[in-house]
């Protein structure tokens, strides 16, 4: 488990140049000695007793705490959090190898990575803020999500508040694609301002916009993330703007789910706005969307590209989009039911591909998550693996028909036979969406059902 700990580096900063240029950082209370003894809080205890005469038994507790904190519970990777005096700014750091002395130099040292060095105070919440203002030299940060904050401050120096949330969150969350990977797309979405998230059933789409979101903002907002769904009724009027009848029998005009979030961003230019669109291509974006299609691109989110609505209010000149808000599309791409996606749509989006993850990753979430053999998970990976290569063989169907991991990925915690579970899984999901894809051949999709079935013994 990740920690974070706060520091000061001596009395008034005097060890803060040091420690940055060395990328360390340190505590003194006089040790000059040999620490290897140091294994205990009773022996450093010892130490400051027979050295430090004139302390009282609660001095010695005190010291001897924060000794045995920074050189025995603090962890390689725990973050460290400093209030610089030397440069009335705010230093976010990771430590990086155990303690060590320089001979003839009095104190302990630990390596630290320096992740960020120019942190304004104002950008931390009040209970961060509080948290630097205790007098020990070294305390553990105890502050909801301490560390999720921490990360969003080294990666963009603001601090998120409670909720916070970050890349590494969306791993933790069960996410089976690699970080790389993840980072790239949140790159993609911050560049194009538009994402959509497309592949066959099963690969988690809907789930990942949501988190690339609260990833992207910093935390989980609902003020910042909104999620919407196209449908074939769907229309502009529902979506943008349009007229609606009142209480009193008149027609309004009443913005929709985008227009409001437009709004939102534009009165906190500081703040990230997602907007969450599942199923766009069920509905006809280019309709539904309107002005906003031209709208949307990157390089039009400014006044001087402003367009008059269908819909104007009285004295409404035009309306552009934030460069604050992003647009992350989901697309289903085995639905045949499902017209072809707009060509003006698709130069407006960044498109990423998801695949099925039933790879290492996942078989290790769910070893850990479910308690699941890994035995059993391996031949999970072989027979959805056999399943997977005949669809994407198959000329009339192809890779975007593959069977995705939420198929077989337990929720946590689930407690079951994993023969019943599997078996389930296979007669009441897979088995319907073959019959699907086989619809002209029920002999096919019979075949690969049983084919996944044949010789289940887990026991």
């Amino acid at each position: 488990m990740t920690n974070v700990y706060r520091m000061r580096l001596g009395s008034g900063g005097s060890w803060e140049n040091q420690a940055i240029d060395e990328n360390l950082a340190a505590i003194g209370f006089g040790i000059a000695d040999d620490i290897s003894d140091f294994k205990t809080r009773e022996a450093i205890k010892f130490y400051l007793r027979e050295k430090y005469h004139h302390l009282t038994p609660v001095q010695i507790g005190i010291w001897a705490f924060q000794v045995d904190l920074f050189t025995n519970t603090v962890k390689n990777g725990d973050f460290i959090l400093i209030d610089l005096k030397t440069r009335s700014k705010i230093a976010v750091g990771m430590f990086t190898g155990e303690s060590f002395q320089v001979a003839d130099q009095e104190g302990v040292r630990r390596p630290v990575k320096w992740l960020c060095l120019n942190i304004d105070k104002h950008d931390l919440y009040p209970d961060l803020q509080r948290a630097l203002t205790q007098q020990m030299t070294i305390t553990e940060v105890r502050v909801p999500d301490a560390v999720a904050r921490l990360r969003a401050l080294a990666d963009s120096g603001k601090d998120p508040g409670p909720n916070a949330y970050t890349v590494e969150d969306i791993l933790n969350d069960g996410c089976f694609i690699d970080a790389d990977k993840i980072r790239n797309m949140l790159q993609r979405l911050k560049n194009k301002n538009n994402l959509i998230l497309q592949g066959p059933p099963g690969t988690g789409k809907t789930w990942l916009a949501k988190r690339l979101s609260w990833a992207l903002v910093g935390r989980k907002d609902s003020n910042h993330v909104r999620a919407v769904q196209f449908h074939p009724n769907l229309s502009y009027e529902d979506f943008v703007r349009g007229m609606r009848p009142t209480s009193d029998g008149t027609l309004d005009l009443v913005d929709g789910p985008f227009l409001e979030i437009v709004d939102s961003a534009q009165k906190d230019s500081d703040g990230k706005y997602v907007l969450v669109i599942e199923e766009i291509n069920r509905g006809n974006p280019a309709q539904i969307l309107g002005e906003m299609l031209t709208l949307l691109e990157a390089d039009k989110r400014n006044p001087e590209s402003a367009l008059e609505l269908t819909y104007k209010r009285s004295g409404e000149q035009g309306i552009h989009l934030p460069p604050n808000l992003y647009v992350i599309g989901t697309m289903n791409i085995a639905d045949r039911s499902l017209a072809l996606v707009d060509l003006a749509l698709r130069r407006r989006f960044a498109f990423i591909d998801l695949v099925p993850e039933i790879r290492e990753r996942w078989k290790a979430w769910v070893m850990d998550q479910c308690g699941i053999d890994e035995l059993v998970l391996s031949d999970v990976q072989d027979r959805m693996s056999n399943l997977n290569e005949t669809i994407e063989s198959d000329p009339k169907l192809g890779r975007q028909f593959q069977v995705g991991h939420s198929y077989v990925t337990p929720r946590p915690g689930t407690e079951t036979d994993p023969g019943t579970w599997f078996r389930d899984v296979v007669e009441s999901e897979i088995g319907p969406l073959l019959d699907e894809y086989w619809f002209d051949e029920p002999s096919k999709a019979q075949e690969e059902r049983d084919r996944l079935l044949d010789g289940l013994d887990w026991r």
